[in-house]
């Protein structure tokens, strides 16, 4: 059985359906919960370990958090994020985990 895979281009796509309004908060939680395990699929397997690693953080950020929480700007934040150079990484990993969700 061949492992599932989910690109960068492919969760870039999913955030900005969200940016652009075509996808609910409530929509892309559900995503996450039937297409994220990390045990099950290959996430971001031709990216970079920091990119590999910001598409886990954000992907399991949304899977977990209540949807309540999700914040517009987030899905940018997160773009931001997953597209970030490795030297860029702990200040938009900051970003989107701070300004990206309700406290």
């Amino acid at each position: 059985m061949q492992m599932k895979m989910i690109s960068k281009d492919q969760l870039i796509s999913l955030l900005q359906s969200c940016v652009e309004g075509s996808r609910s908060a409530v929509n892309l939680q559900h995503w996450m919960i039937l297409n994220y395990e990390p045990s099950e699929v290959k996430i971001g397997e031709s990216e970079p370990s920091h990119i590999q690693e910001a598409m886990n953080i954000v992907m399991n950020e949304y899977e977990l958090a209540s949807v309540e929480k999700f914040l517009d700007e987030g899905y940018k934040l997160a773009i931001d994020f997953i597209s970030c150079k490795a030297s860029e990484f702990e200040s938009a990993r900051s970003s989107f985990i701070r300004c990206g969700f309700r406290d």
